[in-house]
């Protein structure tokens, strides 16, 4: 009986999703620092990466990327990111109507909480409405359990691994987006 009224009373809090934007710079920053101590072989290193920054700003990057990149968030309250995942059109020739997923991490504690597949549908619907056909991502070949959340969320690999341009081998994966409603194509 007891347990039966717990049950009743306690209920997971649903994950809550956001945009990081710029003035969210710390929040980016945080879980990036975290997504780079990790894996650090998953992520490009570059400017504004490392904790000991010792730039007069060392929000300067993180706010540039946020500019540049749309990223959501997802964790069990705004400002509490445990899942990150961005977005940005198409980075070569001949892939302008995708949108490329950047920048994906789940912190260890959070995995299998279906986090990451919430920033993915969050993505797959922004760029659906701006009018991208497809979305398309890379990620590493050894790394199996990133490969089967993104087969769940309807990526499908395409072509033959390859090298980075780090010399780590990848896989690309690409998953057909809706076409937007008429309303959204007059109206974007």
């Amino acid at each position: 009986m007891i347990d039966a009224i717990r049950g009743r009373l306690w209920r997971p809090r649903a994950p809550v999703l956001w945009q990081l934007t710029p003035d969210r710079a710390a929040e980016w920053r945080a879980i990036r620092a975290a997504a780079l101590r990790d894996a650090p072989l998953a992520f490009a290193l570059g400017a504004g990466d490392a904790e000991t920054d010792d730039s007069a700003d060392p929000l300067i990057e993180a706010r540039a990327h946020l500019a540049a990149v749309e990223v959501w968030a997802a964790g069990p309250r705004e400002g509490q990111a445990k899942a990150i995942a961005g977005w940005q059109p198409g980075w070569t020739p001949g892939t302008e109507d995708m949108g490329w997923i950047t920048g994906v991490f789940t912190a260890p504690e959070a995995r299998g909480r279906g986090l990451t597949a919430l920033t993915l549908g969050r993505i797959a619907e922004r760029a659906a409405a701006a009018g991208f056909r497809r979305l398309g991502l890379r990620v590493g070949s050894g790394n199996d359990a990133a490969r089967r959340c993104y087969l769940r969320a309807g990526f499908q690999p395409v072509g033959a691994p390859f090298l980075n341009e780090r010399g780590l081998p990848e896989i690309e994966m690409h998953r057909p987006l809706p076409a937007p409603a008429a309303s959204a194509r007059r109206s974007a």
